[in-house]
């Protein structure tokens, strides 16, 4: 038994994930304006209640995995702007994606959008 046909089905299972994670990110993308909306209403529910209301926090940013990166890039470099990803990855002092500080994953994924949409 070879392990060719393996790697190739892993191959593949590993580009149907990526699609459904990036369908997934996009679709949370589209929602999350449409729930910004509820913590005004809590505080407003708060003041009416003469209840002092929690102090202001920076919205939740997703826990985003070194795969989930890898993958957007990667679909990004495979649809002809691999200089592109390169440059994104200089951009945040990093030469290879293994070498991205964590805390930068949401923030090259903003920029990445840039690169995915032109």
């Amino acid at each position: 038994m070879t392990i060719e046909p393996a790697i190739t089905k892993l191959r593949n299972a590993a580009e149907l994930i990526s699609e459904a994670v990036n369908e997934l990110s996009a679709l949370l993308q589209s929602t999350g304006t449409e729930e910004q909306s509820a913590p005004a209403d809590e505080s407003s529910v708060a003041l009416e209640a003469n209840i002092a209301p929690t102090a202001e926090t920076e919205p939740e940013t997703p826990n985003l995995s070194f795969e989930d990166v890898r993958g957007i890039l990667a679909d990004i470099a495979r649809a002809g702007n691999r200089e592109g990803v390169k440059s994104l990855l200089e951009k945040y002092g990093a030469s290879k994606l293994s070498a991205l500080d964590p805390k930068c994953y949401a923030d090259i994924l903003k920029d990445a959008e840039v690169l995915r949409n032109a």
